[in-house]
């Protein structure tokens, strides 16, 4: 089953020199098609050689480690299916600016308005955010 990293065009052209790779294609064939650097298409040989395709899905996408692991985001999962009610809110509406206001109570952490949409997005939980600001 494919991730959603699996969907970044930075992920599907790894795959392509990955694959390219394994069917035997020089480095400087790949370096040459996908226009990447030799250092970099070097590295992915190496992962390759080493782990197979799997190793290469599985390199990291870049950025920096989440600051909610994975217990924190099933819990933020659970509360977002509750009502915001439920979490001392006055309605039940969930808004963006709640989500970050209950991240920040619970774990202290802040995040941008967009970076709670994109984690609220993959935990499949969007259509659970209104569009209200407050």
């Amino acid at each position: 089953m494919a991730s959603q990293a699996d969907e970044l065009p930075s992920v599907a052209r790894r795959m392509t020199a990955g694959k390219m790779l394994a069917e035997g294609a020089s480095v400087a064939h790949v370096v040459e098609v996908l226009r990447m650097s030799p250092q970099t298409v070097e590295r992915y040989k190496a992962i390759l050689d080493e782990g197979g395709l799997d190793a290469l899905r599985q390199m990291s996408i870049g950025g920096r480690p989440s600051a909610l692991d994975d217990d924190a985001r099933q819990w933020l999962a659970a509360a977002l299916n509750d009502s915001a009610r439920a979490h001392g809110f006055p309605t039940d509406a969930w808004t963006n600016a709640r989500v970050r206001e209950l991240l920040t109570t619970n774990f202290g952490v802040s995040f941008s308005r967009v970076y709670t949409w994109q984690l609220v997005s993959k935990l499949g939980l969007a259509h659970r955010l209104s569009k209200s600001t407050k």
